[in-house]
């Protein structure tokens, strides 16, 4: 029952005029009307605080930053679970808590009161050694709810869309005098938001997920978690907790993720666009990984010798057996010598990021790799590397109190833990769902199932991979001592800021080998497109692109390539129907879905190509685009502003995922390789790319928001740019005279002194020319001036020719079929989470210090090396980089232990020489 709705606001922000509207307004409405600190002290705090009650809204970090009068980096004593986060005070006074706000990615945020200072025991509470339970209050956010349940990560208006809301959201004109009509649109935010909520709940509920509270749900790995949690399923760490280290370490050096890769460049190719059916799933499904996930725990026992035999002996056609992939749950260490494995290494000299690419690899010392691993490098090359130690994994017996779970509520949907194989059962359930929603009586009962099939796709996802290699980090005051195992099988001990704690389900042995078999399903695709005569254009964690080589006839192609696609349905594990290796639909034509056309895609790098047909004119029709490198840049221009000279979209642009301008980019790029000229492409009459090129972050963590320390300082604090508020990036231009071929990341040329770039921000405006005009050099704190800065044909203008360093030619200009690196590993770099305060790192630029690094171990050159780190600590890095002629990266990625290369080695010694 709803007791009170209401408006508050702050007195010092309106004038009379506005207040007098806003007191008419709330009359007129039946609202009650409060000031903002009287909402904090007597409903906000009362409510949500001392009785608990539930707060809900869209983005509330943005929302619960708004009513806060102060705010700080946050501090959580020892454990550090909300360091990295902010301290939001809502109340001058001491005996009301603050909130604690840390960001986790884009629709995630942990949410939280503290314990207020004056929170003390009672008298008969300190007689009996008791404290007064904690409030950390109830938060959920719909946008976080949104992204788990249904796997919308869009705005309020694409989730009311989404849900069918009876109440859509409006536009309204921000920054503008306060007006009814603008009043108006609040309210039905307001309204909006709690009818997204009610449906989604809802939603929640029917999973049956006794367990777990909807304000746990923070994203679709909660909800794998909720719904194994329901089935009676104990974690690994739980069940079997004495795991030995020095194993965890094998086990996590073998961990690479997904493959993705180009091997044709900046060339158009006919190609025939495939993609397995739930790829991570149904891998689990082939090995019998659901036997470990309700296990009471694993065994393992020396596998040496069978496993190098099967090596020598095994052929694909032992591969399309299910019974194989029952045994491949095998880790094996080799002394590799030119042979294909996944090799993570920084590529790019200029870049301190770590990429993987599949290529030959040579070492001295033995390497953990999965058995897939070392099969897919037998299949690609033709030999067996040398095998010096195997091991074989095996569930121990089945847990006990596993029960059943009704999918959704719905009986018909019931999985038994204890029966069946869970994950077969969810894709075959999908399956069987999407089905039925082809065939629904009406659109009412379609949606229906259509958002079934939605839930019961992300929860099977949910609960195959992610959440067995979860690790979350934490940030101390101090640098704490901690020991690290890898490879070696040794213990190394170093000191560190970020700590790495796993996930409560944290079993890196299923997602070793889950990545590892998709892996193994791209490397039979690329074996089988090589026996056929084929080749491959790109390859991305589930799906791949088989090209037509140059003469050879489109239906002798398309032959060949079906004959690749259906040698898979001997491995597939469905009775649905459903193909295992299923031809995607951008293949068929647009008119006629029934019939196929020819699709030609062009590449740049991994994660950037364009997939097209060509109209009886020549001209090109994009089906599907990658954002990939362009998603941080605000849209210059809309879709009634488009260049009239490039055709309109012949597919939705959703279905296409692209934004307009987008579009227009990769229709001149693909022109422009079909007109024979690929490094030129045609932008000038594009006039929306004129303006200045802005990308638009939120302030999520204290180290964005010190961007803003200068602009902040004099401006009383509702004037000041505040934790979660948009902000403003843009990109320099750097000196004329410079190459765009020769500057470093961080604005060095090579041979010269280092050329000051500034790093321009400004405050979020929904006007780019006055967000331009407000620009400031984020460093100095110095006005920046807007025609210093780079438009958007600017930014985007080398977006074809970006490199793909991982491969042989992958340079600026080169084109065509690319080629696997020698890599040559001298030592093993110790690494963390890649993806750590990876959103943060995309704002700010790559940042040496956000990477994890234990320590380098291995390589004839160790001692000297250390003795060298030594012997730089005389300097301070920026001094030694001038010194030597390096960039300050390159001698930061160095002094922390990472892999660097002769010539660097040489310019440091040179400039350490008395």
């Amino acid at each position: 029952m709803l007791k009170e709705s209401g408006l508050f606001y702050d007195p010092l922000s309106l004038t009379v005029r506005e207040q007098t509207t806003l007191a008419r307004y709330a009359e007129r409405h039946g609202l009650a009307l409060r000031t903002a600190e009287e909402f904090i002290e007597k409903v906000f705090l009362r409510k949500a605080y001392r009785l608990s009650a539930l707060v809900v809204g869209f983005n509330l970090p943005f929302d619960l930053s708004r009513i806060a009068i102060d705010h700080w980096p946050a501090r959580d004593g020892r454990s550090g679970s909300m360091r990295g986060g902010f301290g939001l005070r809502l109340s001058p006074y001491p005996w009301w808590p603050t909130l604690q706000i840390k960001h986790l990615s884009a629709t995630a945020s942990l949410i939280r009161f503290t314990i207020p200072k004056g929170q003390d025991a009672s008298r008969s509470m300190r007689r009996r050694d008791r404290r007064p339970a904690a409030r950390r209050g109830y938060f959920v956010d719909v946008h976080s709810l949104s992204a788990a349940l249904i796997g919308e990560k869009g705005s309020l208006a694409k989730v009311a869309s989404h849900l069918g809301a009876l109440h859509q959201k409006t536009d309204g004109e921000h920054g503008t005098r306060l007006s009814m009509k603008y009043l108006d649109y609040l309210i039905n935010d307001v309204q909006v938001t709690w009818e997204c909520f009610e449906m989604l709940a809802g939603r929640f509920n029917r999973y049956g997920l006794t367990q777990t509270s909807i304000n746990k749900i923070f994203s679709e790995a909660s909800v794998g978690k909720a719904c194994l949690k329901e089935m009676g399923v104990r974690t690994w760490r739980e069940v079997q907790p004495d795991v030995p280290p020095e194993l965890l370490g094998i086990i996590m050096s073998t961990y690479y993720g997904g493959r993705s890769e180009v091997h044709v460049r900046r060339e158009v190719t006919p190609i025939v666009y495939c993609d397995f059916t739930s790829m991570y799933p149904t891998v689990s499904t082939l090995m019998g990984l659901w036997h470990f996930v309700i296990a009471k725990g694993i065994r393992w026992e020396d596998a040496t010798e069978e496993t190098e035999t099967f090596l020598r002996s095994f052929s694909l056609d032992d591969l399309a057996r299910p019974d194989t992939w029952q045994g491949l749950a095998v880790l094996v260490q080799v002394v590799p010598n030119e042979d294909v494995f996944p090799v993570r290494s920084a590529y790019d000299e200029k870049s301190p990021a770590y990429s993987i690419g599949l290529n030959r690899l040579t070492a001295d010392d033995g390497l953990w790799f999965t058995l897939a691993d070392a099969l897919v490098s037998v299949l690609l090359t033709g030999k067996v590397p040398k095998v010096t130690k195997a091991i074989r994994f095996s569930p121990c017996e089945e847990q006990d109190e596993l029960r059943p779970l009704d999918i959704l509520g719905n009986p018909d949907y019931r999985v038994d833990p204890a029966k069946e194989d869970v994950y077969n059962r969810l894709v075959e359930l999908r399956s069987e769902i999407k089905k039925a929603a082809r065939h629904a009586v009406n659109e009412e009962a379609g949606a229906r199932l259509d958002a079934e099939q939605t839930a019961v796709k992300i929860m099977a996802n949910a609960v195959c991979y992610g959440i067995f290699v979860e690790l979350n980090v934490t940030e101390k005051a101090r640098k704490k001592k901690v020991t690290y195992f890898g490879s070696d099988e040794l213990a190394h001990t170093t000191e560190l800021l970020s700590i790495e704690e796993p996930g409560s389900f944290f079993h890196p042995l299923l997602a070793t080998l889950t990545t590892g078999a998709a892996r193994l399903m791209l490397g039979i695709a690329e074996a089988l497109a090589q026996r056929e005569g084929l080749t491959w254009a790109f390859c991305d964690t589930d799906s791949m692109a088989i090209a037509r080589p140059s003469g050879m006839p489109e239906e002798e192609f398309r032959k060949r390539a079906e004959r690749v696609r259906l040698w898979f349905e001997q491995l597939n594990p469905y009775r649905s129907g459903t193909q295992l290796f299923k031809l995607e639909d951008q293949n068929f034509n647009i008119a006629d879905p029934s019939s196929l056309d020819t699709l030609y895609c062009l590449c740049i790098s991994s994660k950037r190509y364009a997939l097209f047909n060509l109209s009886p004119e020549g001209t090109p029709i994009i089906r599907k685009g990658s954002a990939h490198g362009l998603g941080h840049l605000m849209g210059p221009y809309g879709d009634d502003e488009a260049p009239p000279s490039i055709p309109a979209p012949s597919v939705p642009l959703e279905e296409m995922g692209l934004n307009r301008w987008q579009y227009d980019l990769w229709y001149r790029i693909v022109e422009a390789s079909l007109a024979g000229h690929p490094s030129q492409v045609q932008l000038d009459d594009i006039k929306g790319l004129n303006k200045t090129a802005i990308s638009r972050y939120a302030a999520t963590t204290p180290r964005l928001l010190e961007w803003f320390k200068t602009h902040n300082e004099g401006r009383c604090y509702r004037e000041q740019v505040r934790p979660f508020g948009f902000l403003c990036a843009f990109t320099a231009r750097g000196p004329a005279r410079c190459d765009p071929y020769s500057i470093e990341l961080d604005g060095k040329r090579r041979g010269q002194a280092a050329v000051q770039v500034p790093r321009a921000a400004s405050p979020y405006n929904r006007d780019p020319a006055i967000a331009a005009k407000n620009a400031f050099d984020r460093e100095t704190g110095e006005r920046v001036p807007s025609g210093s800065l780079k438009t958007y044909r600017e930014a985007v203008a080398q977006y074809h020719l970006h490199p793909e360093s991982k491969f042989v030619g992958g340079d600026y200009l080169d084109r065509g079929p690319m080629a696997r690196r020698h890599v040559k590993a001298k030592g093993i770099d110790h690494i963390g989470k890649e993806a750590n305060r990876w959103e943060e790192q995309f704002a700010t630029g790559e940042d040496i210090d956000a990477q994890i690094r234990y320590g380098m171990v291995g390589g004839d050159d160790e001692e000297v090396l250390t003795g060298l780190r030594e012997e730089c600590q005389r300097y301070g890095r920026r001094q030694l980089a001038r010194k030597a002629n390096l960039a300050h990266k390159t001698v930061s990625r160095f002094m922390r232990g990472a892999p660097t290369t002769e010539a660097t080695l040489s310019k440091l010694h040179k400039a350490l020489d008395p």
